[in-house]
């Protein structure tokens, strides 16, 4: 396209694409700043989507806005490292904020008949799933003596523990979740990790778990 050609339109909205980090969805076409950061949906279905299917998906988010915020949110985890995560336990619902799932100002929210599948993995070891039974196990929380020392021996060095959360559900928009979870060893470690990651974490697969199970809500 020339410098003084034709701007392109989104074929979403009619409205100029211009701008960084915009969408890209099936046919090559670009949508524009507005309608790219109001999309949550899982990369596979961008691919391939239409402008008929965002439009449909954009009206699908406006009312998961409304739900979420109609919603009573009576046990909410905030404090583990780019996930936030809260449940109404009497309504049925949970939501999930993450930058994996590219919710801002939106969070998604699931119902919990939605939720089909819950896995969690530290590195590539899988820790616990909804077929595991007991309450949700978690290797860290063991070794905290073990990783204060490591953390005081190698003050200068940074290092990193990543875990994994997979659920599957029956959301159209998301029928796998991947998200990244990664703690620095100053903050899995530290005052931080063992007032807040160690029960939040712990508690909110408990959850999940519970809620496949059919089980009551338990707070861990």
């Amino acid at each position: 396209m020339g410098l003084f050609g034709k701007k392109e339109a989104c074929p979403v909205c009619g409205k100029e694409v211009k701008g960084l980090f915009l969408t890209k969805i099936g046919d090559k076409k670009t949508l524009c700043k507005d309608c790219s950061k109001r999309i949550s949906m899982n990369k596979e279905l961008i691919k391939t989507a239409t402008p008929e299917l965002i439009q449909e998906h954009l009206a699908y988010r406006k009312k998961n806005a409304e739900k979420y915020a109609a919603l009573r949110w009576d046990i909410r985890y905030t404090d583990i490292p780019y996930l936030k995560f809260g449940v109404d336990p009497g309504a049925g619902f949970f939501y999930l904020e993450s930058d994996d799932l590219h919710d801002e100002d939106n969070p998604v929210v699931f119902s919990f008949n939605q939720l089909t599948g819950y896995e969690l993995y530290r590195s590539s070891q899988k820790l616990d799933d909804s077929d595991t039974p007991g309450e949700t196990f978690l290797e860290s929380t063991l070794s905290v003596v073990s990783g204060l020392a490591d953390l005081v021996k190698n003050e200068e060095d940074t290092k990193y523990e990543v875990f994994k959360l997979k659920l599957t559900t029956t959301d159209p928009y998301w029928p796998k979740l991947e998200i990244k979870i990664t703690f620095s060893d100053e903050r899995l470690y530290g005052w931080n990790g063992c007032t807040a990651f160690d029960w939040q974490l712990k508690g909110m697969c408990q959850l999940f778990k519970n809620i496949i199970r059919k089980e009551p809500i338990t707070i861990v």
